[in-house]
């Protein structure tokens, strides 16, 4: 193997350990508390051991604060928590470092270990399938009579899902017969396991509408407000591994016709709060988008003041062309905007939602603070099921997905949409370099 240490920025990188100024290895910060504090414990640690640990947690301090071995400067940090956690661009150098020592080893030398055999060609840095990184077929050389390493890898990569079987043998033909045979099986049984999932996920949405159905009709008007789980063709295809559990939670608001939504599409995890106005097909269509949600509805508002007087002067007229008797029996009628007749809802006529949401990436953790724009469209009278087309950034336009309500209760939100302001995507874009 290689003895070529990788160095960069005082660090010190080989066979799996990352080292700080005099090979200094960082200890967690639960383990530096009970050293260092109420009391030192367990003998005076060394000047060289207190630096490369101050090292390893990115902690700035002057060097005149540094007396003798460190300890008292060290107590100080450690009751500041500067040392909770490890700062993001030296995690990142690690990874980078640990990554470039990996490329020095040839598949032979790699063959005794199976974790770094994953780390190279199958998984990202936090362990987690990642395609992209290795498009080839990977061949890792045994001995014949090596059952032990073989198998350790074989575990190795059974702990990771999606990864490939390679088929070793002297008999081309008998080789290409087992991985032809091999593929098919392995076809058959993800179509099973896409089939039984999805057999799980449509019991969850009927008993969800059995459980419904027993109420009796004056007890609960049907209502957007629940729990759905969402299926998407684009972001399963794309992100597989981040799509398998895919949900999205509507709640209501003390402003009637709107809600507000959180949901999590996996590779856009923590999207939180959409807002959403109910509106019919031609309402919607004929509908000014606006930039700021608020202003759209202070629209509204003018507009329904403007219909007032239209229907006022409406009134008016009519009043010359009726009897007195009827016109005196209008009049009993409550002040205010005049009652329209209510709107027939056909069975194919379905209800129309306006959506607008913020985002952040799931991968780069990157917020999205401008709101994005998008529509609903519920499949029936019962508020069950909708499809979707929305826009968001860093992802794509006009995704398009479906939803299926599994209970009335939604989860509670997490987060809300002043989580995603321009204050938020400063502070996350800063985070992203320390």
């Amino acid at each position: 193997m290689p003895y070529d240490d990788i160095i960069r920025n005082g660090f010190r990188c080989s066979f799996g350990r990352f080292y700080a100024r005099h090979c200094v290895e960082r200890v967690d910060s639960s383990s530096l508390k009970s050293m260092f504090l109420p009391r030192l414990t367990g003998g005076c640690p060394s000047e060289d051991f207190v630096r490369g640990q101050l090292q390893h947690y990115g902690v700035d301090y002057d060097e005149k604060d540094f007396t003798g071995n460190g300890t008292r400067l060290m107590k100080k940090v450690l009751q500041a928590g500067k040392c909770d956690k490890v700062p993001n661009h030296i995690a990142q150098l690690r990874l980078q470092m640990h990554m470039e020592w990996l490329e020095q080893l040839s598949e032979e030398e790699l063959s005794g270990h199976p974790e770094w055999i994953m780390e190279k060609y199958i998984v990202d840095g936090s362990g987690k399938p990642d395609p992209a990184k290795t498009t080839k077929v990977v061949g890792i050389p045994y001995p014949l009579d090596s059952e032990y390493r073989a198998g350790q890898l074989s575990q190795a990569a059974r702990r990771v899902s999606s990864t490939q079987t390679i088929y070793l043998g002297w008999d081309r033909n008998a080789v290409e017969k087992a991985a032809k045979d091999h593929a098919a099986k392995e076809e058959r049984a993800e179509r099973a396991k896409a089939a039984a999932r999805e057999e799980e996920r449509a019991s969850k949405h009927r008993k969800y509408l059995a459980n419904a159905k027993m109420l009796t009709p004056d007890y609960r008007a049907p209502s957007p407000i629940g729990h759905y789980i969402v299926d998407c063709d684009e972001i399963e295809r794309n992100w597989p591994d981040l799509s398998q559990d895919m949900t999205l939670a509507i709640h209501g608001t003390p402003n009637h016709g709107i809600y507000q939504a959180s949901f999590d599409f996996g590779v856009s995890k923590g999207v939180n709060d959409t807002r959403l106005r109910r509106t019919h097909d031609d309402e919607f269509d004929d509908e000014e988008d606006d930039d700021e949600f608020d202003d759209e509805e202070d629209d509204d508002e003018d507009e329904d003041e403007e219909d007032d007087d239209e229907d006022e002067d409406e009134d008016e007229d009519e009043d010359r062309k009726i009897p007195l008797w009827k016109t005196k029996a209008t009049n009993k009628l409550p002040r205010g905007r005049p009652l329209k007749k209510a709107r027939v809802t056909g069975a194919g006529r379905s209800a129309k939602y306006f959506v607008r949401l913020k985002s952040r990436e799931y991968r780069t953790g990157m917020i999205y603070p401008r709101p994005q724009k998008g529509t609903i469209r519920f499949s029936g009278p019962d508020l069950s099921s909708f499809t979707g087309e929305v826009d968001i950034s860093g992802i794509d336009r006009g995704i398009f997905f479906k939803a299926r309500k599994i209970s009335a209760v939604p989860q509670r939100p997490r987060n809300s949409w002043d989580n995603y302001s321009e204050a938020a995507y400063e502070r996350a874009r800063v985070d992203r370099w320390r």
